[in-house]
């Protein structure tokens, strides 16, 4: 027997996400700029006063840039379980499927951290899906402590 996929697999599968999806944000580091209110200590790449108000005495000032996406979010607990002989095993604390583009990869490759539902969390891994072609990625996050 042989299995023909439907051609509009994609435009399927973005139209479910458009129906039930949520707005995902995923943040890449845009800048990093130095302090104006202290100085750099080249010994150890940080703010020469550790008590600085402005940096809280890294020096460096980090700007983020975020890219914002369509979802389908699952949170914890999630449809299956995986039980090993250690015990049940969390995979995330949320995971979040989202469409497969190049660009869309290579901000999830940079990302920093992603906020959905107003939560911070982080990337723990990522996997992508589908057949024939991959169409989506499947996010695993953590929630940032």
């Amino acid at each position: 027997m042989t299995i023909t996929f439907p051609t509009d697999t994609r435009t399927t599968i973005n139209a479910i996400r458009g129906a039930i999806g949520r707005t995902v944000s995923i943040y890449t580091l845009g800048t990093a700029s130095g302090c104006s209110s202290c100085s750099l200590d080249p010994v150890n790449n940080a703010s020469t006063d550790p008590f600085c108000t402005t940096c809280n005495g890294s020096y460096w000032i980090l700007s983020y840039t975020a890219t914002t996406v369509s979802g389908h979010v699952r949170w914890y607990p999630f449809e299956e379980q995986k039980f090993t002989t250690a015990g049940i095993v969390h995979e995330g604390d949320c995971i979040v499927t989202i469409e497969h583009t190049d660009a869309i990869m290579n901000t999830v490759a940079s990302g920093e951290y992603v906020v959905v539902d107003d939560q911070r969390m982080l990337i723990d891994k990522y996997v992508l899906r589908g057949k024939p072609d991959i169409n989506r990625i499947r996010l695993l996050l953590k929630e940032e402590s």
